[in-house]
């Protein structure tokens, strides 16, 4: 596990949640995962910020289309390149037919789902440094070993444009059994990768179901939401 000391030089106080659950992510992405291997996990994360921080392109135009954006010898496909950009930079622009575009033609719906996962986790733990002006955290070598490629056998696609796999657990509501809500769904195709997005959000924000609880807070329910809205609009969150 990562020192959590050595993740920001910095006297800010972070909060151990926020430290805990970003070292678990940088130690998750240079790991074996579901289809992909570990160096092409590692690959994922690094072009995520060379899209975030590279010349924008419009959405119709993946750097593909672009002579020598794409290096030579690149471990991922150009298509996947495409997808990472289009995901950074105009995930807003997303529509169903540009989804069945790609999937099931240049990656299969679960590529697609982790290649999701790990780039909203990276652009999380990004632009929590960014915001801060603290470097990124640099990634430790890919490990050893093979991607999983283990799908969940009830997964189908029911309320998302991939397939989700149903979820009755605690998570939302604590201590009770019960269905989680869609938006907790969302990555069930990959497990791993949904478990991550929750240990991050969890850490940065606050945990499973706690604003549908008597939640002790000194913003009143509407409050919140009127900041959430807030925040989600000017941050082209449109779930």
């Amino acid at each position: 596990m990562i020192d959590l000391h050595l993740l920001y030089d910095t006297e800010l106080p972070i909060r151990d949640e926020i430290l805990q659950s970003q070292a678990a992510a940088v130690e998750h992405w240079v790991s074996p995962g579901t289809w992909f291997s570990s160096a092409q996990r590692k690959a994922i994360i690094e072009e995520t910020r060379r899209a975030r921080d590279g010349d924008d392109l419009p959405p119709w135009a993946g750097p593909s289309t672009v002579e020598g954006l794409i290096p030579s010898g690149h471990p991922l496909s150009a298509a996947i390149v495409d997808i990472i950009w289009r995901l950074v930079n105009h995930v807003g622009s997303l529509t169903h037919s540009w989804y069945t575009s790609v999937v099931p033609e240049q990656v299969s719906a679960g590529e697609y789902v982790e290649i999701v996962g790990l780039v909203a986790q990276a652009s999380l733990v990004d632009l929590f440094a960014d915001g801060l002006s603290l470097p990124r955290i640099e990634l430790p070598p890919a490990k050893s070993g093979k991607a999983s490629q283990e799908a969940p056998a009830e997964a189908a696609v029911s309320t998302h444009w991939v397939p989700t796999a149903p979820i009755v657990d605690g998570s939302w509501k604590p201590d009770v059994e019960a269905e989680v809500p869609n938006v907790r769904k969302a990555l069930s195709l990959v497990p791993d990768e949904r478990r991550m997005q929750w240990v991050l959000i969890d850490g940065h924000y606050v945990k499973g179901g706690a604003l549908s609880s008597d939640f002790a807070h000194k913003l009143s329910r509407p409050q919140m939401e009127l900041i959430g809205s807030r925040t989600s609009a000017v941050n082209e969150c449109f779930y």
